[in-house]
């Protein structure tokens, strides 16, 4: 009799529950207002959760983790972010509100540990360039539906596309704007993969869709993210022509230019000879992309970066606190306020963080990004890296310069929207610069390993414990302030004041 191969009844969840963590992370922007005034209160919510899941499943297989764990926690972007929060949690103690730095170290605290969780559990995942680029294209295309279903009920409403309500499946067309730009280097990737020409037809349409919808949103920094895009794919096909030439011709190469200038060709050309006749004119829009102080929006913004600028002059070690700008900020911008519109941000993440917490605070996130963008460098000229993850962190550094724009004209640091794809983006780059260098016989052989297994875990849970009880009070808040808004929109205040004070929670105040 011929021996048999014994069945194991254990069930293998290697790859199983670390796809099922980095898609929690990753859904976080679909999740809805639920009877939030703002969708982000929630959202802050369900990530303490998930950080909290995330912690216990590492704690449960420590034995699987504690190398991974050290590798992360050695990264240089993890040690600057690490900095980054330490210095920013010890804002609190001079902060001008304590409540409102509590919330934010919070919130620092949540994204912090996404990102190191999902350095940790992606380090085994298998094809976790394929899988991952994937789930974002599946997602991009869900923001993409949403939004030009948005745009075609509009016209069919009232003729007319309102390019600044055009908001998909996030609070603010800017947000989705920068959401959509950042996924697009993931569908570029996928065509170094597919043999399929339905497939790869499909891919091109779906850019092609992802264009015309920035076109329609008509956000002038997203017309720049897009340009970032060109020209980082460009330089990374010909990268692939001259130092994998024995795989990628020239033709080859010039064939997969086209299968993102075609598309974004052919999205300009529709918008001007049908949507720019309905309110969505993106060439008109792109043109005022200028230093231009007759400009509203950009008045503004360089009226607050001027704000910011003298307060980082006048307090060049400690700030505002964390999170305390927006109220630092009506001191300086007092005269010009419209209405009750406070600047509660400065719409460049990085010098508000310079405001908040001095230039130290300014520098140690700045180097977050700077390291990263060195340790691509040091993966494509460097390593012994294969051509597939050679090309793949070229594409992450592609999304990493959508999200640098952003970071630059906007606020994506409050919006867990964007922090998501990018936690998840600076993770691949760290978790692929360890491996350039052998950091886990070194690890072994100096002993850190021993007894480092319970330390990460407990100090996620010691932090994500509180946030997820402060999440939880601001989306309480936020809940409250709904009911209250409404009330006051609709001009009827039919809401009891006994009632106000009882559903107005003390914290946040």
């Amino acid at each position: 009799m011929t021996p048999t191969t014994p069945i194991s009844s254990k069930v293998n969840t290697d790859n199983l529950i670390p796809s099922i963590l980095i898609l929690s992370f990753l859904v976080v922007g679909f999740i809805q207002n639920l009877g939030a005034v703002d969708k982000i209160a929630p959202q802050w919510l369900y990530l303490s959760g998930i950080n909290i899941l995330s912690a216990l499943y590492i704690l449960f297989n420590k034995q699987n983790f504690s190398e991974r764990l050290i590798v992360s926690l050695k990264s240089g972007i993890s040690i600057f972010y690490i900095l980054f929060f330490i210095w920013a949690s010890c804002s609190y103690f001079y902060a001008i509100n304590e409540t409102e730095a509590l919330i934010n170290i919070t919130r620092h605290s949540n994204t912090l540990f996404m990102y190191l969780h999902l350095f940790v559990v992606v380090q085994n995942l298998k094809n976790k360039n394929v899988l991952i680029s994937w789930v974002m294209t599946i997602f991009l295309l869900i923001e993409v539906y949403s939004v030009f279903t948005q745009a075609i009920g509009m016209i069919d409403l009232s003729g007319v596309i309102v390019p600044g309500e055009l908001k998909g499946v996030t609070a603010n067309r800017n947000i989705t704007a920068f959401s959509i730009a950042m996924k697009i280097p993931f569908v570029l990737y996928l065509f170094d993969k597919l043999k399929s020409r339905i497939l790869i037809i499909s891919l091109i349409t779906l850019i092609f869709f992802s264009i015309l919808d920035l076109s329609m949103i008509s956000s002038r920094a997203s017309f720049v993210a897009v340009l970032i895009i060109l020209i980082g794919y460009i330089f990374t096909c010909f990268f692939q022509y001259y130092f994998f030439s024995n795989i990628y011709s020239k033709r080859k190469t010039i064939y997969k230019v086209s299968y993102f200038l075609i598309p974004l060709i052919f999205a300009i050309f529709i918008n001007q000879i049908y949507f720019s006749s309905k309110g969505a004119d993106a060439i008109s829009r792109a043109g005022t992309i200028a230093v231009n102080t007759s400009d509203d929006s950009i008045s503004k913004r360089l009226r607050y970066y001027e704000d910011v600028l003298n307060h980082m002059s006048s307090n060049p070690i400690f700030g505002t606190g964390i999170g305390n700008w927006k109220i630092e900020s009506i001191r300086y911008d007092r005269l010009d306020i419209d209405g009750y519109i406070v600047p509660y941000h400065a719409h460049s993440d990085f010098i508000q963080l310079g405001a908040e917490l001095g230039f130290i605070g300014f520098f140690l996130y700045l180097f977050i990004f700077i390291i990263a963008i060195y340790y691509v460098f040091n993966i494509l000229f460097r390593s012994n890296l294969d051509n597939d993850n050679k090309t793949f962190s070229m594409i992450l550094l592609i999304s990493l310069g959508v999200y640098l724009i952003d970071a630059n004209l906007n606020f994506p640091i409050a919006r867990p929207q964007e922090l998501a794809p990018w936690a998840m983006v600076m993770a691949l780059i760290g978790f692929y610069n360890s491996k350039t260098v052998n950091i886990s016989d070194d690890l072994k052989s100096k002993g850190i390993l021993k007894n480092k297994k319970y330390i990460f875990s407990i100090a996620t849970l010691i932090f994500s414990l509180p946030a997820l009880s402060i999440s939880n009070k601001v989306y309480n808040s936020h809940k409250a302030q709904l009911i209250i808004l409404n009330d006051f929109n609709n001009n009827t205040h039919n809401v009891p004041l006994n009632q106000i004070e009882s559903v107005v929670p003390k914290f946040p105040n």
